[in-house]
Formats: C-alpha cells, structure tokens, sequence
C-alpha cells in the first residue's frame, strides 16, 4: 500500500517538540482526545485538504470522549511498544510511519494519523503545544485557517482547521495534541476534499477508541 506526499506532511511531532522547546515557554502537560487533521507526506494514500469548511460546527464534530465499541469490521492498531492504540471502520487501510500511523478510507476522502515524539525533557503547557502545532502548520501547509480550539476534559488540546496541502489537497480537520510524561501526541483527522462532517460516524469510531499510555 502507498501513500502520498500528504502524509508525510503530517509526520510533525519531532518539529513541533524542537519549536516548543526553543522559543516557547514551558510548563505543563496536555492529552489527545479526538483526531484532527494537519498536513501529510507519506507513500502514496492521496490525504487532502479540507474542503468543507468546518468553523462554526467545532463542537459539532465528533470529539467524543466517551469510549466507542470497535464495529463490526473494524480493525485494531496496538503500537509495538504500547504507547498508543486505535481502531477504524472497516475498509480502512493504514501504514506505519515511525513515528506512529497513517490512515485512509476506502474511497480516500477521509484519514488521519496518530504520531508521537519525546519532549526531550520538557514539560509543555497546552499554549505551548498549540502554538506550535499551528506554526509547523502554518510553514508546511500552502493556506491553513484556525477555526479555533479547546481543552479537552482529558488535558488534551483541540484546534479546529481548514486547509490546502501544497497538492492542492482541500482538509477539513480536527487536531488533538497532548502530553504524557516525556512523550506529545498528535491524532490528526480530517475531510480530504471532503466535509469532516461526512465522515462524523467514523471520526467518532476512530477516536473513541483511542487510547494513548498514562505515564
């Protein structure tokens, strides 16, 4: 299975730790709850921007916090070392990265990844972590426009986006940054060339079961 430069692209966490940590303050942690979407260069799964604008449904779009039942179908991802688990619907594909996992429905109009990296030492705050999300963002991707962000109950940042990848892939996302110990993750979900809002029923599949290691 290939994916496309897209995924690639959203492979940022290793980024996003070193602009943290060098021109931000520090201090705090934060939890990724529901997927989102940022910018991806990968083999070749054609992951695009988002093409329905998803500002004024924030809360609209899945973010459950809730756990979800795997459906019927579905497929599960443990990583090697147990940082992190997730499951799709079915039809799904996904690839390792690395530095976590890509994925993609089946008719290419909506996926994500979750990736993770050390804080080399740093405790970061949610500002922190936003920031630097959307300055990483903001250099890889050809447009990008916040639609804003919240806290989660779990700690874990959420920031709303719109965007065009340098494919000219339209993404309609959700990103969900957090901090656990020494380690940040980042789950990405977003519309690809499509609304995130129809594929609502998946998103929550998705992040419902996403589990990431208490530390």
């Amino acid at each position: 299975m290939k994916y496309s430069p897209l995924f690639s692209a959203l492979l940022i966490v290793s980024a996003v730790v070193v602009s943290a940590c060098g021109s931000l303050s520090t201090n705090s942690s934060n939890e990724a709850q529901s997927p989102a979407s940022p910018p991806a260069d990968s083999p070749e799964v054609v992951v695009v921007s988002p093409g329905g604008s998803s500002s004024s449904e924030t809360s609209e779009e899945s973010s459950p916090s809730a756990e979800v039942p795997a459906a019927s179908g579905a497929t599960s991802y443990q990583e090697p070392n147990d940082l992190f688990q997730i499951s799709f619907p079915e039809g799904y594909t996904h690839q390792e990265t690395g530095s976590g996992i890509a994925f993609v429905s089946a008719d290419k109009g909506f996926g994500g990844s979750v990736d993770f990296g050390a804080a080399q030492g740093g405790e970061l705050s949610t500002e922190d972590l936003e920031k630097a999300l959307k300055e990483e963002y903001e250099n890889r991707l050809e447009d990008v426009a916040w639609q804003g962000s919240q806290i989660q109950p779990d700690g874990s940042i959420r920031v709303d986006w719109v965007g065009r990848d340098t494919d000219g892939n339209d993404l309609d996302a959700i990103s969900f940054v957090e901090q656990r110990g020494d380690t940040i993750f980042i789950l990405n979900l977003y519309g690809i060339n499509k609304a995130y809002a129809d594929y609502n029923a998946d998103a929550e599949t998705i992040v419902g079961s996403y589990r990431v290691r208490q530390q």
